[in-house]
């Protein structure tokens, strides 16, 4: 009568551990930030630039850098926001966002 306790307690132990180890890690916005701080981003803003739904899905963040100002006035402007793709448990750079976009 006394293991009885004990054996639901071990089956509600096994199965927590099994639904806790099913669970995927998704990457958000500190993952984001830094891939961004990563490519010499000093990090603004960070907004969903497009999110896929699903358990399998992809976030894609737009991060705002907050760059110097060019002393040459005759500079091209520099790229001063990133996109960030993140899926599952992992964030990469996609690509530089040029001025004006």
């Amino acid at each position: 009568m006394i293991l009885y306790p004990l054996k639901m307690k071990l089956r509600f132990l096994i199965l927590a551990c099994a639904l806790f180890a099913a669970l995927p890690a998704h990457a958000d916005e500190p993952q984001a930030r830094a891939v961004a701080l990563m490519n010499n981003c000093p990090v603004k803003k960070i907004s969903v630039y497009q999110a896929d739904p699903g358990s399998m899905g992809d976030t894609i963040y737009r991060v705002d850098c907050n760059m110097p100002k060019a002393t040459d006035p005759n500079a091209p402007p520099a790229a001063n926001a990133l996109l960030v793709e993140c899926d599952q448990s992992l964030c990469y750079l996609l690509r530089a966002v040029p001025p004006g976009q």
